[in-house]
């Protein structure tokens, strides 16, 4: 199933737990539910996949509004580091260097099985 599709059930089972809460009981079960399900859409809607890491990298620097002198910064190294590892990343970025850069722009590296 793709994900598209997933988070669209996702949405929808939130929408219909939210439509059960007991709005008079703070501590109602659906509310915990609705939450749960609420945060599971918004880290899936915040996923991002690719081939290239470079180019993940720069979806994620385009979507943060990071440029490569802020992600050096965050990084602790000269933007520089940043700009070749990018522009080297085109052909084969190491992964310690993509873990580094997706660590500091505040993401984390998750493998799935397809």
């Amino acid at each position: 199933m793709p994900i598209g599709e997933i988070i669209r059930q996702l949405e929808s089972l939130a929408e219909h737990c939210d439509s059960m809460i007991d709005k008079d009981d703070p501590e109602d079960i659906w509310r915990v539910d609705t939450e749960a399900l609420q945060e599971a859409v918004k880290k899936l809607k915040g996923e991002l996949s690719g081939e290239n890491a470079a180019a993940t990298i720069r979806q994620i620097m385009e979507r943060e509004d990071v440029n490569q002198k802020e992600l050096a910064e965050k990084m602790g190294c000269v933007r520089q580091n940043v700009s070749q590892t990018l522009n080297r990343g085109t052909v084969n970025m190491r992964y310690d260097s993509f873990y580094r850069m997706a660590k500091a722009l505040g993401y984390e590296i998750i493998l799935r099985k397809i």
